[in-house]
């Protein structure tokens, strides 16, 4: 097989976030990074008198994944800390969140979080306030977690 020419920076992607799933704020330009984690599927096994290996099934369902989008602290009242923190501190502490891995223009691919095949404004399991060090010259940053139990992928539109 021949080498790929179709590799993906991973510097140039975008994401956004939405407290309605309509009107989406870009944070691309305080994102750093976005994590992934979780999403295995439940398996059990058993043992039993005869035979020398488990008895091993798979559940067909799919755990909730874990987004982590690490962000650059700013206070500016439309970009990330303020939008996510908001809604992280309020009375509904849910949030839309999608984010294109080539940096979202038509045809590229999206994934949202989403539940039972549809994007959903998904618990946020946490917002941390910026680390700070005197004797440092980085960048201020905060993270913040989604839980969804579903992630959607499909075309930017």
């Amino acid at each position: 097989m021949a080498q790929t020419t179709g590799a993906i920076s991973q510097s140039g992607f975008k994401v956004e976030v939405s407290t309605d799933g309509t009107s989406w704020t870009d944070i691309s330009g305080q994102a750093a990074a976005v994590n992934v984690d979780g999403g295995d599927v439940p398996v059990g096994e058993q043992m039993t008198a005869e035979g020398s290996e488990s008895i091993v099934v798979s559940s067909n369902k799919v755990e909730p994944r874990d987004v982590t989008v690490r962000s650059v602290y700013t206070e500016g009242a439309s970009e990330a800390f303020e939008v996510v923190y908001a809604r992280y501190t309020g009375s509904d502490k849910t949030i839309y969140l999608r984010w294109s891995p080539a940096g979202g223009a038509t045809g590229e691919v999206q994934y949202t979080c989403a539940v039972g095949g549809s994007a959903a404004a998904v618990p946020i399991t946490s917002c941390t306030l910026p680390e700070l060090d005197a004797g440092s010259a980085d960048i201020a940053l905060f993270e913040f977690t989604v839980k969804t139990p579903g992630i959607l992928k499909a075309d930017v539109a």
